[in-house]
């Protein structure tokens, strides 16, 4: 080889979509002309190929040939009438007319390659004459020339001899696709042969890059025509990009790189309608951490013999088709269905007689990254598998594979992609309970949105209330009530079965106040959601029930936030967590944790009954329909325990002391029957105010957790406080939480605001809310770090 090559080590290929029209040819023109020493390696235009094949297959159609042949000479020809000046094309013209008169003589002595090859010669005869036209030094090269197989393999000493005297100076331009046997006969390279012709080139004459340029600007995470949301890579290791190859990828194939594995060459994919992007390396010093999700819509399963020394890898060289071995199944193969006569006689061939499963398949492959990242299949895609039920599941350290009865939809690959590489970070969010806080919820979620754009997409994708459910892929937050108002009325089965199949990461805040609600918990969490919970019901469960939930989020990595619970929008149980995690001890919480009775206790000073402050807070909707639940003190006793299990503590309703403010006699009947005797709780209230008041003190309704020696004392009580204790300097309906720990003991740490209201209620979901939005955003980020490595990488 001369040494002129040395300097000509840039090879550039060309597909037929980037040489579909003149226009074309002049956009490729203008990018071989930045390299006038550069190889250029050429497809037939457009879909010359696929009509040179229809016109093989008419030829015992006379008429229908003489039609076909008449259309493509005239295609042709006005391709190159709008690709060059009249001179030239008038030249060419005549050669490619010239070219076609032969067909005749060529299909009747069976030579079909060399009729398959007349697109391939046009099109490295029109960019020569087009760069020469440009007054660029360029020639054409039929690669038939010097490229010789034998068999299917490259005799690269033979044709390294034969291409000595093409290594000349300027632009070479070559046909793809097609070469000759050892005996001189003209072949071709099978489908998308010219990539295979490139990289040939490019070992031939030692190119330090190739660069395929194509219709697409990357090697995407999945068939970006089957999932949208596919990412573009930039960089992908050469192991990888191998695997890709031999499992079928539209953009890569096995026989393309094979020229390469013992050459120093990169391969850059290009878009050529793109020519400024960079593309995507394959790179054998590369180490981006990368993975992909790619599928073959039609596989067979074939079993072959333990006794067989043949690998899968071999066979698949041999014959140039898709043929794969099962992760940690090296006797099962996968191939495409319509391969399966081939790979069949191939094997019979060698003696080996394998057995073919008669059902055929749907093969999804998750290629997983070489290493540091998620190595596993995560819990999400997990439970979205199993609701797949696939046949045939395989799966190692480099490969996951599954094998499904039916092909999936493009909604469903890009609902896997999502889940085994997530992409736009986006969360689910279906409300439960559209009362008051419920309302107020969705009036802010608006404004949330707009918060976190650019970051995670909030998108609420259902929400129900005891009578009706909306599931919907695109529901308007303004106008929610109507659209809820004509949805359908729901079962259990039917609401679990819309909460399953809505793709994850996925959260249902839940706003009711239902207990029947809150014990279904575990059943949502195994159908993947996350949980916000303003349902104290939840969180106050028997021990075991609680316990439950609280095991089921951990098995099934999901979140359970229940911040709201206690203090409406106070961050009380944020303010333990922070405590806990970061060293200190909790030994006391004490406070005044219902709005309503610190209203009514801050307001009454003995001026009127204190039931008449009961109706007056009645009266601005402060109360329960039924005053008697937040005077029973219940409602105390139940956050008193949310606050005992945040700490970890195995507490129970009924090991929380309960001093009730109501009079056991008015505990029970009708609610006209506590009005009627409300005498006796104003008498009872009346005595303790004033006997607190004499001893210059103030009532309030406290709830206390004390823990000494890992025992825990907890009461809830009416109880008279100092004018100097932080529990009397309170403002009506607000909420204090005094805390005592290692770090504040002589000064406790204090907590102090609205403790009710749905506006702070609400806006605390939407804490919590933010809290796991953020957790998403990072999990995301974390995914796509080493992509940023990638997407920094210029030529």
């Amino acid at each position: 080889m001369s040494s002129t090559v040395k300097n000509q080590n840039t090879v550039h290929k060309f597909g037929g979509s980037s040489l579909a029209s003149a226009e074309r040819f002049s956009a490729v023109a203008a990018i071989v002309a930045k390299e006038p020493e550069a190889w250029v390696v050429v497809s037939a235009p457009g879909d010359t190929t696929d009509e040179l094949l229809a016109l093989i297959d008419s030829r015992e159609q006379p008429e229908l040939f003489a039609t076909l042949l008449q259309q493509l000479t005239e295609k042709l020809s006005l391709l190159i009438q709008r690709t060059l000046n009249e001179q030239n094309a008038a030249t060419l013209t005549g050669r490619v007319q010239s070219w076609l008169a032969e067909v005749p003589g060529f299909l009747a002595s069976a030579q079909f390659n060399d009729v398959l090859a007349i697109g391939e010669r046009l099109s490295s005869q029109l960019l020569a004459a087009l760069l020469s036209q440009q007054g660029l030094k360029a020639c054409a090269i039929d690669a038939r020339d010097f490229l010789r197989l034998d068999g299917s393999e490259v005799h690269y000493e033979v044709s390294s001899s034969w291409l000595a005297p093409f290594e000349t100076s300027g632009i070479k331009v070559v046909t793809g696709y097609i070469a000759r046997d050892l005996q001189g006969n003209s072949i071709t390279l099978g489908r998308n042969g010219s990539d295979y012709s490139a990289t040939i080139v490019g070992r031939l004459v030692k190119a330090q890059a190739i660069h395929i340029w194509t219709d697409v600007d990357a090697i995407y995470s999945a068939d970006p025509r089957k999932v949208p949301s596919a990412r573009a890579y930039r960089q992908v290791p050469w192991q990888q990009a191998l695997t890709l190859a031999q499992l079928g990828n539209p953009v890569l194939h096995a026989k393309t790189l094979s020229p390469l594995l013992d050459a120093p060459a990169d391969l850059i994919v290009r878009s050529s309608f793109e020519p400024n992007h960079p593309g995507c390396k394959v790179s054998q010093q590369a180490a981006i951490e990368v993975q992909f999700l790619t599928d073959l819509a039609q596989a067979a399963l074939v079993t072959v013999p333990a006794s067989c020394k043949l690998s899968a890898a071999a066979v698949a060289s041999a014959l140039q088709i898709t043929v794969f071995a099962a992760p940690k199944a090296a006797d099962q193969w996968i191939v495409a269905s319509n391969q399966v006569d081939t790979l069949l006689s191939y094997l019979a061939g060698q003696q080996v007689f394998a057995r073919v499963n008669p059902q055929a398949f749907h093969a999804v492959v998750w290629v997983k990254p070489a290493a540091r990242q998620q190595k596993q299949v995560n819990a999400a895609a997990g439970r979205w598998l199993d609701r797949q039920q696939a046949t045939f599941s395989f799966e190692d350290e480099q490969l996951a594979l599954w094998l499904f009865q039916s092909a999936l939809t493009s909604l469903e690959l890009t609902e896997l992609h999502q889940l085994l590489l997530p992409t736009q970070v986006q969360l689910n969010i279906v409300v439960a309970g559209t009362g008051n806080v419920g309302a107020e919820f969705l009036a802010l979620l608006a404004k949330q949105q707009q918060a976190f754009s650019g970051q995670i997409n909030l998108k609420l994708a259902g929400l129900f209330n005891s009578r009706q459910a909306l599931f919907a892929e695109k529901i308007d937050i303004h106008h929610w009530q109507q659209a809820l108002s004509l949805a359908p009325a729901y079962t259990e089965a039917e609401l679990e079965l819309a909460l399953t199949q809505l793709p994850e990461p996925k959260v249902l805040v839940d706003l009711t106040p239902s207990r029947a609600f809150a014990e279904r918990y575990p059943q949502f969490i195994h159908a993947g959601l996350d949980l916000i919970s303003a349902n104290k019901q939840g969180v106050t469960l028997p021990l075991a029930q609680y316990q439950q939930i609280k095991q089921a989020a951990e098995q099934q990595q999901v979140q359970w936030l229940s911040n709201t619970t206690v203090g409406a929008g106070l961050p009380v149980q944020r303010l333990l967590q922070e405590l806990r995690s970061s060293g200190d001890t909790v030994h006391r919480i004490s406070g005044i944790f219902s709005g309503t009775l610190s209203w009514l206790l801050a307001k009454f000073d003995g001026s009127k009954a204190f039931s008449d402050f009961v109706l007056e807070a009645q009266h601005l909707g402060l109360t329960e329909p039924d005053p008697r639940d937040d005077l029973s003190g219940k409602d105390v006793q139940r956050k008193l325990l949310v606050l005992a299990r945040e700490l970890d503590l195995a507490l129970d309703i009924d090991q929380i002391e309960l001093e009730p403010l109501l009079p056991a006699s008015l505990s029970g009947g009708s609610i006209e029957g506590f009005w009627a005797g409300r005498e006796v709780l104003d008498q009872e209230l009346a005595t303790l105010q004033h006997k607190a008041q004499a001893a210059g003190k103030v009532l309030r309704y406290v709830a206390d957790l004390r823990i000494e020696a890992g025992k825990a004392k907890a009461q809830v009580s009416l109880v008279a406080v100092e004018q100097t204790d932080p529990l009397a300097a309170i403002l009506p309906c607000d909420n204090i939480f005094v805390i005592e720990s290692d770090w504040y003991q002589q000064n406790p740490l204090v907590l102090k605001g609205p403790g009710a209201g749905r506006q702070v209620t609400a806006g605390g979901v939407h804490a919590d809310l933010a809290i796991l939005a953020k957790q998403k955003i990072a999990a995301a980020k974390a995914a796509k770090h080493s992509q940023a490595q990638a997407a920094a990488w210029v030529k």
